[in-house]
């Protein structure tokens, strides 16, 4: 298993030009996700992209499977993003 840094930059991007969903870069720490994806399929690019960062000796089909298996499960719990207005604070949880 390999180091990497704690912070990860995740950028949302129209990725059209790449012909890609999302892209890592692992020596930046870089995550870059097609905003257009709807919720389900962002989580899933999210999962796969951080997958690269974290194993970055793993195959494409591995980290594929890694992000597919993982967004499927934090889907079924009712994991999901939510959108905040552009300057409210998120509720606070006692």
């Amino acid at each position: 298993m390999s180091r990497r840094k704690s912070k990860v930059k995740v950028v949302w991007r129209k990725l059209g030009k790449e012909k890609a969903w999302g892209m890592a870069t692992i020596g930046e720490n870089l995550i870059e996700i097609d905003p257009r994806l709807g919720a389900k399929r962002q989580l899933e690019v999210l999962c796969h992209e951080q997958g690269h960062l974290t194993f970055p000796d793993k195959s494409e089909q591995e980290i594929d499977r890694l992000g597919k298996d993982l967004a499927a499960l934090l889907w079924a719990q009712n994991y999901r993003k939510v959108v905040l207005a552009p300057n409210a604070k998120p509720p606070r949880i006692s």
